[in-house]
């Protein structure tokens, strides 16, 4: 399962011009009450002087963050460490709302900074439940502690009975939204998967295949390309039935995986495709080793693979790579099956 960081990493990165507008907006908020607070308020109050610098340190510590985040994320792709100015910002968020709010409250005001803030945090889902909760609890006990702090006596019953339920709704949202969201991402996860992996099999599809291909080359990587396919396998499907075509493919499948590695492909049907750093010679012998174990195999039937290898070396085109791969496995089916052939070379049987 998906954990809160992994969450929060998978959302930036699909909506990271939202989490940018959201920085943007605080700051904006923030300047107009700069701007607003610079024209009406009576500056020889020493508690208008702070809750003013109040607004001019979260405008700063917003722009900052903001200007940090593209930063980090030019520097780090992948967000690791935007993440934890993320966690970081949102909880000095939530507290510079309860210590607003204190003030407010102080003035005969209402905690509507507090719990705005804190709502919207919670409807988010930035941080872990567990951790969200703690902030929420001690960032409430900090603004009653700073509203008492100034001065302030007529907090009463009804006050925090407020505060009670508000708190329950907020973390009860919080809770709920991030394991929707988790499930929703594991959903988005798995489906993800098997779009790049065959459903029988188990191994990476064709799509993963041309992907790798597209990567090796732009990298100008040297590697040999296997495609292989099983021998008269329409006669062991119409003979024996589909179920147990799709055992062969599995059982296949799992020796080829053990021989090679991870590095298998199926192709479609009964073609698989094997990506290696093995020369031709080398890959030749494995797969004799490939068509041994099959002959071990206890059944009414000989199964056993031909293949084409090609060894790529400063090839600029994909197509090129399988049709001569392609063409290397037609000859070994021509020259008596169970056999493995070098694109270029006479057949090792």
């Amino acid at each position: 399962m998906l954990n809160s960081r992994e969450i929060l990493k998978i959302t930036l990165q699909k909506h990271w011009r939202v989490y940018e507008a959201f920085l943007a907006l605080i700051a904006s908020m923030e300047l107009v009450m700069m701007l607003y607070g610079y024209a009406v308020f009576d500056f020889s109050d020493k508690f208008r002087q702070l809750y003013y610098a109040s607004y001019v340190a979260l405008f700063s510590v917003t722009v900052v963050v903001l200007v940090l985040s593209r930063q980090l994320k030019k520097i780090d792709g992948n967000l690791d460490r935007v993440i934890y100015t993320v966690d970081v910002y949102i909880i000095l968020l939530v507290f510079w709302s309860a210590w607003i709010s204190a003030m407010d409250v102080t003035r005969m005001g209402h905690p509507v900074t507090f719990m705005t803030i804190l709502a919207a945090v919670g409807s988010l889902v930035i941080l872990h439940p567990a951790l969200f909760l703690g902030v929420a609890l001690t960032s409430t006990m900090f603004m009653i502690g700073m509203t008492m702090l100034f001065g302030f006596t007529g907090l009463h019953s009804g006050f925090f009975m407020n505060q009670f339920f508000f708190l329950l709704v907020v973390a009860a949202v919080g809770f709920r939204n991030y394991h929707v969201i988790r499930e929703q991402y594991t959903l988005e996860q798995t489906l993800e998967g098997w779009a790049w992996k065959d459903a029988l099999t188990g191994v990476a599809n064709r799509r993963s295949l041309d992907q790798q291909v597209d990567k090796l080359l732009s990298e100008k990587e040297r590697f040999t390309f296997i495609l292989l396919d099983v021998d008269n396998f329409k006669t062991i499907n119409d003979r024996f039935g589909h179920h147990e075509g799709d055992e062969c493919l599995i059982s296949l499948t799992k020796i080829l995986s053990d021989t090679f590695g991870e590095n298998v492909y199926r192709y479609g049907g009964d073609e698989f495709a094997i990506i290696t750093t093995l020369e031709g010679p080398a890959a030749q012998k494995k797969l004799d080793q490939v068509n041994e174990k099959l002959r071990k195999r206890e059944t009414e039937y000989l199964l056993q693979i031909c293949a084409g290898i090609y060894a790529c070396a400063g090839e600029k085109e994909a197509c090129r790579i399988f049709e001569r791969a392609d063409s290397a496995l037609y000859t070994a089916k021509k020259e008596g099956k169970a056999r493995a052939v070098i694109a270029g070379e006479q057949t090792i049987g």
